[in-house]
């Protein structure tokens, strides 16, 4: 297909004296033309589109390319579990108020150890006491000269 379109081409760059000979042969030209390119194009998506379908069962290494370049993503999917009587949730709400019930235990309000019961007076003090002191200007200043300047940009809209 392409000595066929370079030949019709030579055939119209090479007719100069009839015009109007030249002006058929241009026209043949440009459709072969226009036909060769959108047979290129054609050829060259195919092939891509076959690779981008390719399941990972017939192309090991989608998955290891992917997990090298950290782009793989599990798309979790939160179903049903079973409550402690033995029932499954019956959908997603109840299934998050589970989770939120079991990995969330009560915080109760007597303490074990003494340990416990320092650190709970702790939280419940206020963070601004007397002793604090206020950051002067130097020590700002320090602060963000020793950022890294890629962070330090001020994002504006």
């Amino acid at each position: 297909m392409r000595k066929r379109t370079n030949a019709l081409r030579r055939r119209y760059q090479r007719t100069r004296k009839h015009e109007g000979l030249r002006e058929q042969r241009k026209t043949i030209y440009l459709a072969k033309k226009a036909r060769y390119e959108a047979t290129i194009k054609r050829e060259k998506i195919q092939p891509w589109r076959k690779y981008c379908n390719l399941t990972t069962s017939s192309n090991s290494w989608n998955e290891g390319y992917k997990l090298a370049a950290g782009k793989r993503r599990d798309n979790t999917q939160i179903t049903t579990l079973r409550k402690p009587d033995g029932y499954l949730t019956e959908d997603l709400s109840k299934t998050l108020q589970l989770m939120l019930e079991h990995f969330t235990p009560d915080d109760k309000e007597e303490d074990n150890t003494e340990l416990h019961k320092l650190a709970r007076a702790q939280a419940l003090e206020p963070a601004d006491t007397d002793d604090d002191i206020d950051f002067t200007v130097e020590e700002s200043r320090n602060a963000v000269a020793s950022m890294d300047k890629k962070k330090r940009r001020v994002k504006t809209k």
